[in-house]
């Protein structure tokens, strides 16, 4: 059964003077809640065997956070299309790209990975569907199980939601 994570960067500066967003880095509380979600992970076994990133600079820096949890083979492909993309932009991201995974770990931004996070999510504890259609804060992580078929049949509805933790749930600082 394929599993999907769902990692929202963690949190990042304003952007300064002439600073593009896409060059915005994480903060401190950033850093330290990444580092965070990725012990989680490790502690949780949920370890991807391929991960999907969006190449803006806080996403890239989430994942060299986590990554020091994650096995040293996972392989890592940087997608273009994973910024400023729309729900549906996601789906095709991932049937796409995720070939071969069993367990794929996406690396991006909100509002987009919290719709994504919410179409997926019919199945489960309600109160955990409940919190994650509330909110999805920086460094929020949503593990959710999909039918077989394969990537390419990701569609709308057909997840369970496995878990939701924010890193304030890991006695980190709150997202927002």
């Amino acid at each position: 059964m394929p599993r999907l994570f769902l990692l929202r960067h963690a949190k990042s500066s304003p952007a300064g003077p002439g600073q593009k967003d896409f060059d915005r880095p994480l903060n401190s509380r950033g850093r330290v809640a990444a580092a965070a979600v990725g012990r989680f992970m490790a502690d949780s076994g949920f370890l991807p065997d391929r991960i999907l990133c969006s190449p803006a600079v806080r996403t890239r820096e989430t994942l060299d956070h986590v990554r020091p949890f994650l096995p040293d083979d996972t392989h890592v492909d940087y997608v273009r299309e994973l910024y400023e993309s729309s729900a549906e932009g996601m789906f095709r991201v991932i049937a796409d790209h995720a070939a071969g995974a069993e367990r794929l770990l996406v690396v991006g931004h909100n509002p987009s990975m919290h719709m994504l996070a919410r179409a997926l999510s019919h199945d489960g504890d309600p109160d955990l569907i409940d919190r994650l259609k509330a909110k999805y804060p920086t460094a929020a992580l949503a593990v959710i199980d999909l039918p077989n078929g394969g990537w390419s049949a990701i569609r709308p509805g057909g997840g369970q939601l496995v878990a939701h933790v924010t890193p304030e749930d890991l006695g980190g600082p709150a997202g927002d």
